[in-house]
């Protein structure tokens, strides 16, 4: 496979002057490709990938493209990002095609092609720590890749009903939810399961922050465990089954519901504070708080701009539905509605 070259071709849908269409909206560029995965930013740039298998970096300001490179499947989950020798980031397409390239030029450092081999596809993202990459597939098995390589280190096998979301790590530790109910805690070296727990539905992935993770789930619950000695802290059921990872910051979490409402919780004993019905669809994106604010993006439609503290909407702003994960970052928030949009506060 060979790095694209022609960005002319990719550049002639970079709207970088959106003012006629959107200037209401405050949009300062737009990207129209078929977007499948979620949006990683790092730094200068966003990355992510669409439905023919292109991975992109993205110049976060003015949605120019830095690189791209033909990955070859449709390209699903988060990119994930290891800072070591060389920096990588790792991209995964459905098919169960595994691309790491170099974050700085684009340029090929290993990838795994399925039809070499049988194997399972991917539903879901990756993580990345010690110098691994963590990969989910739908045999139930949890993969660390060595990130100069590609080599498999470990498995852990989960349960029957498989692994269909991705994991996170933090501090030398993986915390994976599996679709039967089980939530795990990995030693990421080894793989071997050192604590745990459950719930009564699917489990999405995890979030660590402050000496705690947090987990939610089918059943409507999002739980709070403090990691060392694994004790459980809280657990609130929010009456409607919880569809997307916990979203943490400024002492709130937010969660999206299958029924299409935004719940937010407090961290620290997990009152429910608020929520809003967006009455039009699915919250599958998980949602995102920032500058005193949370954004939401359900099915449906709209993206809605909501005061973090009271649940107040702020703004709209109308698109076609959406439900890969959007990203926040230096006051612009994007996301994937008939491709990136770069949208200002």
């Amino acid at each position: 496979m060979k790095k694209i070259k022609f960005f002319l071709l990719i550049s002639a849908f970079v709207i970088l002057s959106a003012a006629q269409a959107f200037a209401f909206h405050g949009v300062l560029w737009q990207m129209k490709i078929p977007v499948t995965s979620n949006i990683k930013v790092y730094e200068n740039n966003l990355y992510f990938g669409d439905a023919v298998g292109i991975c992109y970096a993205v110049n976060k300001n003015s949605g120019s493209v830095v690189w791209t490179y033909n990955a070859e499947g449709t390209i699903i989950g988060t990119p994930a990002v290891l800072e070591d020798k060389e920096s990588k980031i790792l991209f995964v397409s459905s098919d169960g095609g595994i691309t790491c390239l170099n974050l700085d030029d684009g340029s090929l450092i290993w990838n795994y092609d399925p039809r070499e081999s049988r194997n399972e596809p991917i539903n879901d993202g990756t993580a990345a720590g010690e110098g691994l990459f963590f990969v989910t597939k739908d045999d139930s098995k949890l993969y660390a890749l060595n990130a100069d390589t590609g080599r498999r280190v470990w498995t852990y096998k989960g349960g029957e009903q498989g692994l269909r979301t991705a994991a996170a790590y933090s501090d030398g530790l993986i915390f994976l939810g599996e679709y039967d109910g089980v939530f795990n805690i990995i030693d990421a070296k080894t793989g071997e399961r050192l604590n745990g727990g459950g719930a009564g539905g699917a489990v999405n992935t995890p979030a660590v922050t402050g000496g705690n993770v947090y987990f939610s789930s089918w059943d409507g619950s999002v739980q709070a465990v403090k990691i060392k000695s694994v004790i459980p802290l809280w657990n609130t059921n929010v009456k409607d089954p919880v569809v997307t990872s916990p979203e943490i910051s400024n002492g709130i979490i937010a969660v999206g519901t299958g029924r299409g409402f935004v719940v937010v919780l407090d961290e620290k004993d997990g009152e429910i504070l608020w929520n809003f019905d967006c009455g039009n669809g699915s919250v599958s994106a998980k949602p995102v708080i920032a500058n005193g604010k949370v954004f939401v993006c359900p099915e449906g439609g709209n993206v809605y701009e909501l005061n973090a503290k009271s649940g107040r909407l702020i703004d709209t702003f109308e698109t076609d539905g959406i439900s890969l994960n959007p990203a926040y970052a230096d006051g612009i928030f994007y996301f994937s509605g008939g491709g990136i949009i770069a949208l200002k506060e």
